[in-house]
């Protein structure tokens, strides 16, 4: 179970789009790449531009670099499987809108349980990004409509947003605007990849430090905690559990058996892209990584643990070691050219 998607947030008064264009942009090679979204809060208006291909790719062939605001999202899409041309059209990217376009909604992993939440509320809602042809959605979706749901019946939107996040099931981190709550980002980590930065009345979200490489001398950085809720403001975030009852695990990286077992790999099967890699360690060879049984490994996967950070960091490190090889290749996914990141041995 693999959705790693890249994303990014802003509140603050730097041309907005520029600046997470430029978040995505630095993470897409690693996990994304496949299709680009933004979407901004600009007195009190929404508007987004999202289209299949990388981030040059969408700037090129959109008014994307046109949008301003205070308050942003932006998303980098990496689907695990169906990465043909039909599962990866406009409508299917990120971000995904309410019925009448005051809400916007992001999300990195892979819902399990969309399908449920997927019929009952089509008895009441449009699915913008429902595909007849193939009889497609893209599994995101359910969350907005979901929250909508939530605020008709009276909930407020905070609570909606936690709510919702924790009904769904799998890999699940949310990003939320509404024209209600014009400078408020808010984000559900349950064990995914989170980067907070606050600066002088402006903060930041990536997934991966990477994200926030262009402005970390002027934003203190810090990594979110797992099972987390976070309200993020121009001042700052507050910070709370995102629910009560789950606890999520520590998953430490062993730099040992991490090493060993991604050199096995790509002497085994030649070089590798973040994805591969990822699923071959799902396979095989993760539990080593992560120095526990294969039991516990499986069950980290069927909880939800996605924080590509740890093994976007540890290779790396591998990199700076002279272990492995880093190259960025052009590659084709979903009907559009990737700068693909490839791991290979020396």
């Amino acid at each position: 179970m693999i959705g790693m998607c890249q994303l990014a947030a802003y509140i603050g008064d730097r041309p907005i789009a520029p600046l997470l264009m430029d978040a995505l942009r630095f993470q897409e090679g690693y996990y994304g790449g496949q299709a680009t979204g933004l979407g901004v809060l600009d007195n009190g208006v929404l508007s987004w531009v999202k289209q299949p291909g990388s981030v040059d790719h969408v700037i090129a062939n959109s008014n994307i670099m046109g949008l301003t605001g205070t308050t942003g999202i932006a998303h980098s899409r990496l689907k695990e499987t169906n990465v043909a041309e039909e599962y990866n059209r406009a409508r299917n990217a990120h971000p995904f809108t309410n019925t009448d376009n005051t809400i916007a909604l992001m999300h990195n992993g892979v819902i399990t349980n969309y399908e449920q939440h997927w019929a009952e509320l089509a008895k009441e809602y449009t699915f913008k990004g429902y595909n007849e042809d193939i009889n497609y959605i893209t599994d995101s979706e359910v969350a907005v409509h979901m929250i909508d749901k939530l605020i008709s019946e009276g909930t407020c939107l905070e609570d909606a947003v936690r709510e919702t996040a924790n009904r769904l099931t799998g890999m699940v981190l949310l990003g939320v605007i509404s024209v209600d709550e014009p400078e408020t980002v808010y984000i559900t980590n349950w064990i995914q990849a989170c980067t907070l930065a606050v600066g002088d009345n402006e903060t930041m979200f990536s997934s991966s430090p990477l994200g926030v490489q262009h402005v970390a001398d002027e934003f203190n950085i810090f990594t979110a905690p797992r099972n987390s809720f976070i309200k993020m403001t121009r001042e700052g975030f507050e910070i709370t559990r995102l629910d009560n009852n789950r606890k999520a695990p520590a998953t430490p990286i062993d730099w040992y058996g991490f090493r060993d077992e991604v050199i096995r790999i790509l002497g085994e099967c030649g070089k590798q892209n973040c994805l591969e890699l990822h699923l071959k360690l799902e396979e095989a060879g993760g539990e080593k990584a992560f120095d526990i049984s294969m039991g516990l490994w499986k069950e980290f996967q069927r909880m939800g643990w996605g924080d590509q950070n740890q093994l976007i960091d540890t290779l790396n490190l591998m990199v700076e070691e002279g272990l492995i090889n880093r190259t960025v290749e052009q590659y084709p996914e979903g009907g559009v050219i990737v700068p693909r990141i490839f791991w290979s041995l020396p």
